[in-house]
């Protein structure tokens, strides 16, 4: 069972480092920083390489999604089936035939390839020994076409041999030889394995003969015979790679070993994706020769906006949405590339929007707006620069309708991705990735639409926006700071803000088999470092809410059925207290049972999410106030002590607070702002009480000094009154004496708890 999720640091998304600190750690926010929505497009390069037009026509790869693994065996299988549908026209015998195929290359891989990409798990864990299917081989092989036979037969005795040395290796590389000899008609299906074989089991001294058979694996591949496996791509990618010393090597291009390092990755060869990661920066610098080849192949030229995009992005240090340098005239090579590009022309719209956000990264907005002239109008990309761009410039309206539009064409979701991505930084160095790019994204599109929202006093829109994102904190300030309660009941009748994310938090071992029976327990389970699994937070959030604005009826409804068990002591008591008709000794009972609820499950039942109590973090930390920071008219993060991220200058909004924004913080602040807010009010209602007990009586004496107590320890000027009454009016009273002698509260035992049932 998944455990308490440290809180990350709210750095850049786009900047993503391995953290590795003592913590504590906490999210990202979207609210926080004056020219957020200036931030460029959440970038992740194998994200957008995967999705370019690759030229590739391989049914395989068109039956999963790129960059998946490519299980070799899976990749032999599909062709199999293919080759022998002529050769074996009956389909009951074919079938039961390919089932011994894949029993026996089961295995063979076994055996001989022990690595993840061989075959998948399913495979690996009905792979028989190569010996107990070896019988079974030659009625196997004898269906097969000459040179898929000859290449099997090699194969078998490669496996066979104890070592390199072992004369069974020259006895395969016979026949792997062997096929290479048969005509060219008869060798289509497995020239390019015996080649590669050929390459693979090679003297690794001999240099010149290792490189010979990798060239002739590549020129065999291109010249049309089958390449299941893509070794083509392969050997051209071994032959070209920079620290490369065999012969062959000029006969690859620059241009084409990069193209096959990123084609690597996209048909999931095994670590191609992690080898990729240093590969594109390889033979990246301009020249002219490499420009040329470049621009010629659309897949090629695409790819190096990509890497071009995240190089500009990266040199300005777009951390917060505004940059630390001027790029207005970037590095030579940087320039090189961009004026290539303008000269080879537009070749598809989708260039447009590669350019336009490649020109934006490097804060050339001018270019920018002209290359999104002529950018798709629905792609998601470069409505977000069309929304960033009016956001820069004031234009309000048009981001709203801009975003607004972006948001309708995004993917439908409840995920937590981006915070558990922000969590997975702590220990990875790569936590955004191809598998959780699209989802990551989706939140930041959807912040920005909402960031654009609140600057046209669109709350409740603002709260619908950034309810379908894992923004919770955001969330949180809007729904308890610029909403009221009226507004949020709105709202959640109509389902429009009632996922159940989980906001960061989730159940431990200890509190998912920890029995309820009391109110100390619902403190424990819902108090501590974890929350219930599948808890509804917004809905919870707002029965907090109601609670403090005393909407009981309502609040009932709304908390967690345990919690609403419990609650249905406070709001009994609550009444009974406040009931005129009632005798003081009752409602002092009452209000001091009210009283000691709201302490024991202030947090629980009272706390807000954000500020002043953090109920987001249990009440462990006092993390910013977003709506006094908001209030700001010129920002000052000093919060960050790191120095490149500090922000050394004074920061304007990019879209500040309106004023009716300001108005709304203000209005729907708490009354007591202070942190542990449901303390004081909890000592209130002891006050209350108290008032309506007797002088000189040791239970007046008991409650005031508890309630004196809760507050001591933080705040003590809050406290004195309860020392001063405890001391003034019990003046013969035990209790009272030893706070005389002490000059402030003794000791007191408080136990308070209740039995959960109906009240």
């Amino acid at each position: 069972m998944q455990t308490w999720r440290s809180f990350i640091g709210w750095m850049g998304l786009l900047c993503l480092a391995p953290t590795f600190a003592c913590g504590p750690f906490f999210p990202e926010n979207a609210l926080d920083k004056p020219k957020g929505i200036l931030q460029p497009p959440v970038f992740q390069f194998t994200g957008e390489l995967y999705q370019l037009k690759h030229g590739l026509l391989d049914s395989a790869l068109a039956e999963r999604q790129a960059g998946s693994p490519a299980y070799t065996l899976d990749l032999e299988m599909a062709e199999m089936e293919g080759m022998m549908k002529d050769r074996q026209p009956d389909e009951t015998k074919r079938r039961t035939w390919l089932a011994g195929y894949r029993d026996l290359r089961r295995a063979m891989i076994l055996q001989g390839d022990l690595s993840e990409h061989a075959m998948s798990k399913g495979d690996r864990e009905k792979a028989r020994p190569l010996e107990a299917v070896k019988n079974e081989s030659q009625k196997i092989l004898g269906e097969l076409p000459a040179d898929v036979r000859l290449y099997l037969e090699g194969a078998l005795l490669y496996l066979e041999a104890a070592d390199d040395a072992s004369p069974l290796v020259q006895q395969a590389r016979e026949k792997w030889q062997q096929v290479l000899a048969l005509p060219a008609d008869q060798r289509r299906w497995r020239s390019t394995w015996a080649a590669w074989m050929l390459f693979r089991t090679a003297d690794p001294t001999q240099i010149k003969e290792r490189g010979r058979w990798l060239f002739e694996t590549r020129e065999l591949s291109q010249t049309g015979f089958a390449d299941s496996l893509h070794l083509g791509i392969e050997a051209t990618y071994v032959l070209g790679r920079p620290g490369s010393d065999l012969p062959q090597k000029t006969e690859v291009s620059r241009a084409e070993w990069k193209r096959a390092a990123y084609l690597r990755a996209i048909l999931g060869h095994s670590r191609a994706d992690e080898q990729l990661k240093s590969d594109r920066w390889q033979y990246s610098a301009w020249s002219e020769d490499l420009s040329e080849q470049t621009l010629a192949d659309p897949f090629l030229r695409q790819a190096q906006m990509l890497h071009l995009i995240e190089v500009a992005q990266g040199a300005l240090g777009w951390d917060f949405g505004h940059h630390e340098n001027n790029m207005a005239s970037p590095n030579e090579d940087m320039e090189a590339w961009l004026q290539s590009f303008e000269k080879a022309g537009l070749r598809e719209q989708r260039e447009a929007v590669l350019l336009a956000w490649l020109y934006y990264n490097a804060a050339r907005f001018n270019e920018a707006k002209r290359w999104l002239r002529m950018a798709p109008a629905q792609d998601v990309v470069a409505l977000s620069l069309r929304g960033k761009l009016a956001a820069m410039e004031g234009r309000k309206s048009e981001a709203v309708k801009v975003l607004g539009a972006l948001s309708k064409g995004l993917p439908k979701g409840q995920d937590d991705a981006r915070a558990q991505m922000e969590v997975d930084a702590q220990m990875d160095p790569s936590p955004l990735n191809a598998e959780n790019y699209s989802q990551v994204r989706r939140h930041h599109f959807l912040a920005d639409y909402g960031r654009a929202q609140l600057a046209t006093n669109d709350f409740a829109g603002a709260l619908t926006t950034f309810a379908k994102t894992d923004f919770w904190e955001d969330t949180a300030y809007i729904a308890e700071r610029l909403l009221s309660v009226e507004e949020l009941l709105v709202l959640e009748r109509a389902g429009a803000i009632s996922q159940p994310l989980q906001a960061w938090r989730y159940e431990d071992e200890k509190g998912a088999e920890a029995e309820v029976k009391t109110m100390r327990d619902l403190a424990r389970k819902y108090g501590g470092w974890g929350r219930p699994q599948g808890l509804p937070v917004m809905k919870y959030l707002i029965g907090r809410r109601l609670v403090r604005e005393h909407y009981f009826k309502d609040a009932q409804k709304m908390l967690p059925d345990e919690l609403a068990l419990a609650f249905g002591h406070y709001a009994k008591a609550y009444r009974q207290g406040h009931e005129r008709k009632l005798p003081k000794a009752e409602r002092a009972e009452a209000l001091w049972k009210a009283a000691q609820i709201h302490r024991l499950l202030g947090m629980e039942i009272l706390g807000f999410e954000t500020g002043p109590d953090y109920s987001v973090v249990s009440g462990a930390f006092e993390l910013r106030d977003l709506s006094s920071f908001r209030r700001q008219t010129v920002w000052m993060d000093d919060w960050m002590q790191d120095n490149r991220l500090l922000m050394a200058e004074r920061q304007t909004p990019t879209l500040a607070a309106t004023p009716a924004e300001k108005w709304r913080g203000k209005h729907y602040a708490p009354v007591i702002n202070k942190r542990y807010h449901y303390r004081y009010v909890a000592a209130d209602l002891a006050w209350d009480a108290a008032s309506l007990m007797p002088d000189d009586h040791p239970k007046t004496a008991e409650v005031l000094c508890i309630a004196g107590n809760w507050l001591q320890l933080r705040d003590a000027a809050a406290a004195d009154r309860f020392y001063k009454a405890l001391v003034r009016r019990n003046p013969n009273v035990q209790l009272a004496q030893e706070a005389n002698k002490k000059r402030w509260f003794p000791e007191v035992k408080w136990d308070f708890d209740l039995v959960l049932k109906d009240p």
